[in-house]
């Protein structure tokens, strides 16, 4: 069966998950609330169904899909967890390479431990910082700073929490959006424009996610890879 699929996320076409699961406990995590709904099948343990999982027979999905596309990788887990194998982070970002037609993009709410391992990414991998403002502390996004990657971008979603503008400096891209789920409420109105004020002084690309129901409709992607 394969399981890299279309997606409703507005700034991917695909998700891959050759890694499942995260040791966080964000409480309103929707990847948890979909693995304990479907414990026991499509690879999620029956005992303990969001733990780290590596699923090695999803790694020659990418290779299938001829068409380049954009796919966010491990979108229900967390790749950098602490209990992740470096093995399998090895065998994940190594089925990157052997497909470079694709472009990966990678989100982790763990990004100290990204440089005690690696300080390159492939060359067509996306590293960004999934911030909130609760899990998540503003000081996280200086982590990916130091990390060589083709793009380098925050994913502000659900945005909870006002946070210092002037740490954005030095990212390639910017997504917001709001929380969604049973508790779903958007983010403070000057919250947004604070973050859209400073990327446009700044030349960031930003994406601004429908759930937001903004009155202007923002989608700008990072400029080195639309060259």
């Amino acid at each position: 069966m394969i399981i890299i699929q279309k997606t409703k996320i507005e700034w991917t076409d695909l998700t891959w998950n050759p890694l499942t699961g995260c040791t966080r406990g964000c409480d309103y995590c929707y990847a948890r609330r979909m693995a304990l709904r479907l414990r026991g099948r499509y690879g999620y343990p029956q005992d303990d169904p969001f733990a780290v999982t590596f699923h090695p027979d999803r790694l020659h999905e990418p290779s299938e899909r001829k068409k380049p596309a954009k796919i966010f990788t491990c979108s229900m887990g967390e790749l950098f967890d602490p209990t992740t194998e470096l093995s399998w982070q090895r065998e994940i970002f190594f089925t990157m390479m052997k497909t470079p037609r694709h472009t990966f993009q990678v989100l982790t709410k763990q990004p100290q431990n990204v440089l005690e391992r690696y300080w390159r990414m492939p060359a067509n991998c996306w590293l960004g910082v999934s911030y909130d403002g609760l899990t998540t502390t503003p000081d996280m996004l200086d982590s990916i700073k130091d990390c060589k990657a083709p793009v380098r971008f925050v994913s502000i979603e659900p945005f909870l929490k006002p946070f210092d503008v002037c740490l954005l400096q030095g990212l390639d891209w910017i997504i917001i959006g709001a929380m969604t789920g049973p508790r779903k409420a958007p983010p403070k109105k000057e919250w947004v424009d604070d973050v859209m004020r400073y990327a446009r002084y700044h030349d960031i690309p930003i994406f601004l996610k429908d759930n937001l129901h903004w009155h202007e409709q923002v989608r700008e992607w990072p400029k080195r890879v639309e060259g």
